[in-house]
């Protein structure tokens, strides 16, 4: 609500507009983005509630009933005040009885679907540290949510569906999405949407690379879980698919920059072997077949970023050093989709050579796509479906160390003793052991 209001005041006039336009083109780099206070406390229970019982999924996932499921009213909820943005009482979302309109469009809501609304703001800006933090864990708490049974199924039910408006980064190619035109979606929708949205708008300089690896791999757990239950998600699939693209495209742009701080192949890995999931175990969770001859297109289409990929990784893979084993495995890791490129693109040339065409429409390309699928060999490729579970030992025991003094140095500088005695109370608390 807080950040909301603060989006309008940020909607200026025309001539504030292009004030700010012309100012921008001497500012590289720096988009300015709607500041709201983070809270790493809340957050940080949050997960160790996610993290440590499994049970509190079902609260988590326990929704305000609809109209005709309440079988009693309940009292109405009273007005909480004004808090720092995830602070909230989760209570402030429930809607009594007495206040339900009798409309067919009542929507349900519950707590983590706060918590997604949340996480699409605070991951919006990570060049703070405070917000890269927050950001963090938050996809710490999505990947635990993302390796649950229950969580998924939750999440996949095609019975539950919610209308989750997230927070989308401004930016000037794109037209702000309207409210009332979100559709009614299983949850599952709303994480895959928050996942493309950070893959888009966090292409930059300072390039978050942990941040892309567990969001790239929160996708990878939730197709898992789809392809072993065999669950048919109706999705905008192709919108994952071109920012995927568009990733491997900047690792690319950015090669010398980048890999001076990371390795860009492990990343590079995990996105090609989205693209092997959907290739090899596709058919058994896409919703339709059309939806797989997509997948063919897109891949076609968008041929030349991955033969620039490949003669990247080509390129280093041959040479004496440190990147040959990671590049390597992307050589490998791309043999079945160099296979699709190599067996299409000479069938779609001859098609439009034959029917004197200069330039084929998508339908046509999918209709040579069709006709062809039974000539097309693929490799089997082993392990796709299988990954690491999240461990909080070892891997992420500093990052908790670091956030537990970040939290205890905040809560000190903001805590106000209004007596003497509270304050000497706390040192006593303080020297039990």
């Amino acid at each position: 609500r807080q950040y909301k209001d603060k989006e309008e005041e940020h909607q200026t006039g025309f001539f504030s507009a292009l004030t700010n336009m012309v100012g921008s083109m001497f500012i590289a780099d720096a988009d300015e983005k709607i500041s709201v206070q983070t809270n790493e406390a809340i957050l940080l229970a949050l997960y160790e509630a996610v993290h440590l019982n499994r049970n509190f999924i079902t609260v988590l996932a326990q929704s305000h009933p609809e109209m005709g499921l309440m079988t009693s009213p309940t009292s109405p909820v009273p007005t909480t005040p004004v808090t720092p943005l995830g602070t909230t009482p989760p209570s402030s979302d429930v809607i009594s009885s007495a206040e339900l309109p009798l409309d067919a469009d009542v929507q349900t809501s519950n707590l983590l679907i706060t918590f997604l609304k949340y996480s699409s703001i605070v991951m919006q800006d990570t060049k703070d540290e405070h917000r890269l933090h927050s950001g963090k864990l938050c996809l710490i708490i999505l990947t635990c949510i993302a390796e649950d049974q229950y969580a998924n199924a939750f999440l996949h039910d095609d019975n539950m569906n919610f209308r989750v408006n997230l927070h989308r980064m401004p930016m000037r190619h794109r037209k702000k999405a309207a409210d009332k035109n979100l559709p009614c979606r299983p949850l599952v929708c709303a994480v895959l949407d928050l996942m493309v949205e950070f893959i888009v708008t966090h292409m930059m300089k300072e390039f978050p690379m942990d941040l892309y690896v567990r969001c790239i791999q929160i996708v990878h757990k939730l197709l898992c879980y789809q392809k072993k239950c065999r669950v048919r998600l109706h999705y905008t699939w192709r919108e994952l698919w071109s920012a995927l693209i568009n990733l491997l495209k900047f690792l690319m742009s950015n090669e010398t920059v980048l890999l001076a701080k990371h390795n860009i192949f492990t990343l590079a890995l995990m996105v090609v072997n989205l693209f092997n999931m959907f290739i090899t175990y596709g058919d058994t969770f896409l919703p339709t077949p059309s939806s797989y001859d997509e997948l063919y297109y897109e891949i076609i289409r968008m041929h030349q970023n991955f033969d620039n990929l490949y003669s990247m990784v080509l390129r280093l893979s041959t040479n004496a050093g440190q990147w040959k084993e990671p590049a390597s495995k992307v050589t490998h890791a791309l043999v079945n989709i160099r296979a699709i490129i190599n067996h299409f693109n000479p069938k779609i040339e001859s098609y439009a050579a034959v029917n004197h065409i200069s330039q084929l429409s998508e339908d046509q390309v999918l209709e040579v796509v069709r006709s062809n699928y039974d000539t097309l060999t693929l490799k089997l490729q082993d392990g796709l479906d299988q990954y690491e579970r999240y461990s909080e030992q070892h891997k992420e025991a500093a990052f908790f160390k670091e956030l537990v003094r970040s939290i205890s140095i905040n809560v000190r500088k903001n805590l106000a003793f209004n007596t003497l005695s509270q304050e000497l109370l706390l040192k006593e608390f303080s020297t039990i052991s």
